[in-house]
C-alpha cells in the first residue's frame, strides 16, 4: 500500500525503497524489470500532467516458500490527465479502472519489498 501512496503523491524516490533491486513490476502499458527501469520510468512521469488515486481493498495474504508473502488485493484506480497546477478537487466521471493486485514481496535487507506486482483488469473506462 505504501508503494502506491507514494507513487499517487509523486514521490517516486520514496516509492522505490519499496521495490526490490531485481523486481518486476507487470504494468498494463508493459514491465518494467529492476530498480534501475523504475528509476528510468519514475523520472520521465516527473512533472507529468496525470493525477491518480490507487484504492486498494479486500487484501488477503498468502505464505510462500522460501520466507516470501504474496498480497492479492482488489484495486480502483481514478485518474485525471490535466496541467499542472490544476485546482483541487479534480473532475472525476468515474474510475479508470477497477481489477486485481498480485504482490509477491521478499525480505530484503530486513524489510518487505516488492519481487513481483502485477495488475489484472477486470473494468476499464472506455
Amino acid at each position: 500500500m505504501a508503494f502506491m501512496a507514494h507513487f499517487d503523491a509523486d514521490e517516486f524516490e520514496a516509492m522505490q525503497d519499496w521495490f526490490a533491486p531485481d523486481g518486476v513490476w507487470e504494468r498494463p502499458d508493459g514491465t518494467l524489470r529492476g530498480l534501475g527501469q523504475l528509476r528510468a520510468w519514475c523520472e520521465a512521469r516527473k512533472g507529468g500532467t496525470i493525477f491518480v488515486r490507487h484504492l486498494l481493498c479486500n487484501l488477503r495474504f498468502e505464505a510462500l516458500p522460501q520466507g516470501r508473502v504474496r498480497i492479492h488485493s482488489y484495486v480502483t484506480v481514478y485518474r485525471h490527465d490535466g496541467q499542472s497546477g490544476d485546482a483541487r478537487p479534480a473532475p472525476m466521471s468515474g474510475p479508470a479502472l477497477v481489477g486485481r493486485y498480485t504482490d509477491d514481496l521478499v525480505l530484503h535487507e530486513g524489510r518487505w519489498k516488492i519481487h513481483h506486482k502485477s495488475v489484472q483488469a477486470d473494468f476499464k473506462a472506455r
